[in-house]
């Protein structure tokens, strides 16, 4: 039994819309977990998603991508919790959170609810209208939910001197104080991956032919990041700041992962893992020194402004194999707008020098600011096929109503959301019809209509995919210059493979969605 449990919510979508995706090692619940238990207070783990297709449950008109409601009873009837904390990262999966919590409470109302998270961060006020919902952890979670904790379990009453948190009292949303960010991330201990099975969340990936080794997990150096980038909404959690790790504080975890849970690849989740470029050197020079043989890869994307090629280099070295980097535009007056004014010349030179050394690099881009034109999505375009990366990606942008974005949008009467997020009473599936056109129809901007927007995106992967495919039939060279061992043979190979299904589908005109072209939707309806 614990009297405390933090669960990793199951999500669902509707049936004309879904995709299915495997949990993330839910890394926010274990650095609370392991905090807790630095601190004496001892917590449980559960994931409430599920990794198989086969235990998809079908609801009336819904696929639920989790256990079902009998089994967290069961959870909550065998651990008999005074606390459950709920992450809620995505407003397009709030509607689970919600379920859970009411779940919870019609098995026992004296179970205290707590959420925290981007998405809850961002929305407290709205979230708190759901009367199953006890707490919002506002912003860092470790010391807000362990002062939470210690108080809830002691019986008190009062949690008005409680910083970073909200709660519902006389008829009124409660705002402490916000709490100040941990000055020193060493503090605190690395994420209690012993309470979940680590291996467990890989072998999805196993089967992957974008992953080099198996098994991988993921790993965060840093927290926040400074840029003032218009569509980002990570400042509603570290507001615009960057804390680093140690060196040897970050490499001391890489090396109890290779040990312990023999993890031989790792994704590096940090926002920007390369602003302090001395320790991000360093890293790479421990790794080196301690000969752990891992091999690694920066999916979130990595500032190219902050990086030279003598640290690309000793990425290299120390096991990065593929490298992404966060274009978004190639057009300079647009790379103003969002935020990112720095040379696209210096992050092309960095593209081709890292293709060079043997790495594989990504690209990422969006289309759709409120006031872009074509010429600058044709700038985009064209810098992505002509800059060396390996693959670009297309997204379209998303105005989320946290984003500096948003106000621009509201501005130009394209989308405006302020009413119903502020006086709309708790309905999950109209929050989700919203997320869901933000997330996968986009946004009307000044000069394009969103169906027009769509038609731009899957043109533009047509556009780079068959140029680059041209390109490594005309020049194998590009190929052959990743290869420096077996393992990098037997990769290479598996990309291949998988390129060709790509182009394939690339210029199926039947394709429908953009995404068609990196993922196969596989039939759950007919999954009992």
């Amino acid at each position: 039994m614990a009297d405390i449990l933090l669960f990793n919510p199951y999500y669902s979508q509707r049936k004309e819309y879904f995709s299915f995706y495997t949990p993330a090692p839910p890394l926010g619940l274990m650095y609370l977990a392991s905090y807790l238990r630095k601190h004496r207070i001892e917590s449980r783990i559960f994931e409430l998603g599920v990794f198989e297709t086969e235990d998809v449950k079908i609801q009336k008109d819904r696929v639920r991508f989790g256990i079902s409601d009998k089994e967290i009873r069961e959870i909550l009837k065998k651990e008999k919790p005074k606390i459950v904390g709920i992450t809620s990262m995505y407003s397009i999966y709030y509607r689970d959170v919600m379920e859970i919590a009411k779940t919870i409470k019609k098995y026992n109302k004296n179970i205290k609810v707590v959420v925290g998270g981007n998405h809850a961060s961002s929305y407290f006020k709205y979230i708190l209208k759901d009367r199953n919902i006890d707490f919002v952890v506002i912003g860092e979670g470790e010391l807000t939910f362990l002062e939470l904790s210690r108080t809830i379990l002691a019986g008190k009453k009062n949690f008005s001197a409680i910083e970073g948190i909200a709660f519902y009292r006389n008829r009124k949303v409660i705002t402490t104080k916000p709490r100040q960010l941990i000055e020193n991330l060493d503090d605190v201990p690395f994420p209690a991956r012993d309470m979940i099975d680590l291996v467990k969340y890989s072998i999805p990936a196993k089967n992957s032919p974008y992953i080099m080794r198996h098994p991988i997990s993921t790993i965060v150096t840093s927290r926040g990041c400074p840029q003032k980038c218009v569509y980002c909404t990570v400042k509603a959690v570290w507001g615009r700041t960057w804390r680093g790790r140690s060196a040897n504080n970050v490499v001391d975890e890489i090396e109890e992962l290779v040990n312990n849970y023999g993890i031989r690849e790792l994704a590096f989740l940090d926002d920007t893992a390369s602003l302090d470029k001395h320790r991000w050197g360093e890293i790479c020079d421990e790794l080196v020194r301690r000969k752990l043989n891992i091999k690694w890869m920066t999916p979130n994307g990595i500032a190219h402004w902050t990086l030279d090629k003598k640290l690309v280099k000793k990425m290299y070295k120390a096991g990065c194999y593929r490298i992404t980097f966060g274009i978004e535009s190639g057009n300079p007056e647009t790379r103003k707008f969002l935020g990112k004014p720095f040379a696209l010349k210096q992050a092309k030179e960095l593209i081709q020098y890292a293709n060079k050394l043997g790495m594989w690099t990504i690209c990422t881009n969006i289309i759709g600011f409120p006031y872009e034109k074509m010429d600058s999505i044709r700038d985009t375009i064209e810098y992505a096929k002509h800059c060396g990366t390996d693959f670009a990606a297309f997204f379209l942008l998303i105005p989320q109503p946290t984003s500096d974005v948003y106000q621009y949008f509201r501005k130009e009467n394209l989308l405006n959301l302020d009413h119903y997020l502020e006086d709309l009473s708790v309905n999950g599936d109209e929050f989700e019809k919203v997320n869901y056109v933000l997330n996968e129809t986009g946004c009307d901007t000044v000069y394009f209509k969103k169906e027009e927007l769509r038609e731009l995106q899957k043109n533009a992967y047509r556009e780079f995919i068959t140029y680059r495919a041209l390109s490594y039939l005309t020049n194998p060279m590009k190929i052959i210059q990743k290869i420096h061992s077996l393992e990098d043979l037997r990769y290479v190979t598996r990309l291949l493979a998988q390129g060709l299904k790509i182009v394939a589908r690339t210029l199926n005109p039947l394709n429908l969605k953009s995404s068609d072209y990196l993922y196969q939707k596989k039939s759950l309806l007919a999954v009992r």
